[in-house]
């Protein structure tokens, strides 16, 4: 039996320069098109690399890969890169705000909220989210940690690239330089 507990803790330090993913039971996505009034099954691989960490906040980089489960894409999709701004209570509820950056930024955010859980000594998100302008996806996912050397690391499940590759160009936020 898996013992399960929220984290109880303040300090989250140990967050910065980690790299979470979605593992293969939780790619599907739904996706909704108003438009036709439709249904669809997408698969959601999303990476994040959580940059720093510091009073019950966090930021990254992410990338998103979106794509059909039919496999039947018009075209190679790429990754979507976005700034990964986060708050963590004491408890482990965690609230997330992805924003896309350059030249596809745009004037709404992915809200995504959830909790960190310790499950058997190894921490884990589980998240929901909810995205999109014209076509709404929605999708809950368990994110779980990679690092170097594992096989998540050199090919993400529903990707088949690495995490590398889906991060490639995407630069997490700083802070301004103080005032003079």
């Amino acid at each position: 039996m898996t013992h399960e507990t929220l984290l109880p803790s303040t300090d989250w330090s140990w967050l910065a320069n980690t790299y979470w993913y979605v593992p293969e039971p939780s790619l599907p996505a739904l996706q909704y098109d108003p438009s036709t009034g439709t249904l669809a099954w997408m698969i959601d691989q999303t990476v994040w690399h959580i940059t720093g960490c510091a009073h019950g906040y966090f930021w990254g980089a992410t990338a998103v890969l979106l794509q059909p489960a039919s496999g039947s894409s018009s075209g190679q999709a790429q990754p979507v890169g976005m700034v990964l701004l986060g708050t963590i209570t004491p408890g482990g509820g965690v609230q997330l705000t992805f924003i896309r950056t350059g030249a596809q930024a745009s004037g709404s955010a992915t809200i995504g909220t959830g909790k960190l859980l310790m499950s058997d000594g190894a921490s884990r998100f589980l998240m929901q989210m909810s995205s999109g302008n014209s076509d709404r996806t929605l999708h809950w996912a368990e994110m779980l940690q990679t690092s170097p050397g594992e096989p998540s690391w050199a090919s993400l499940p529903g990707a088949g690239i690495s995490v590398e590759q889906m991060l490639k160009g995407i630069d997490p936020p700083s802070f301004a330089a103080p005032a003079r």
